[in-house]
């Protein structure tokens, strides 16, 4: 399964070991939003929400299948910068770039943080599409990708008590 934790602290890790990125931020919508209003530096990377299925065709090798991704976002200062816009846009991309390399080298390297965090990743499941003028006058590009984690379904008996009572507001 997943460890959400060391997922995002994988990508924070990334975030500030790459020398343009200014700014790290996990998409709970009202976080970069509140950010944009003064303290967000840029280029900024911003997680997507995780999303998946577990995916058992024959109850066999289950598997977590996840989903993920991440923006990288630029701003420009000035409005109708046409040339600015697709300079910022192809460095936007460039970035994004360099983290799928790294997350592939990572796991080539079997380097912990990445065997931990996307363990299952494979490069042909990127796909990436340009964001522009989104928020105020923030371009960039969202990067998405697929991997595949061991599901352990083992059923616990510890987890569950026959003891404790329903709650009768549910009782028909």
């Amino acid at each position: 399964m997943t460890d959400v934790r060391a997922y995002l602290h994988y990508f924070q890790t990334l975030a500030a070991e790459h020398n343009d990125i200014e700014d790290f931020y996990v998409m709970d919508i009202n976080e970069p939003l509140q950010a944009l209003r003064g303290s967000m530096k840029f280029p900024a990377l911003i997680m997507n929400s995780l999303s998946g299925k577990f995916v058992a065709p024959n109850l066999d090798n289950t598997l977590d299948e996840v989903k993920g991704g991440f923006l990288i976002l630029g701003r420009l200062d000035n409005v109708d910068d046409f040339s600015g816009e697709m300079l910022l846009l192809q460095h936007m991309k460039q970035i994004g770039q360099a983290i799928i390399s790294r997350m592939n080298h990572d796991l080539m390297k079997c380097e912990p943080g990445a065997t931990k965090a996307i363990l299952g990743f494979h490069i042909s499941s990127v796909s990436y599409q340009m964001v522009d003028g989104i928020f105020d006058n923030c371009f960039g590009f969202l990067f998405s990708y697929r991997f595949f984690n061991k599901l352990d379904l083992s059923y616990n008996t510890l987890q569950w008590s026959t003891t404790k009572p329903p709650d009768d507001r549910f009782r028909y």
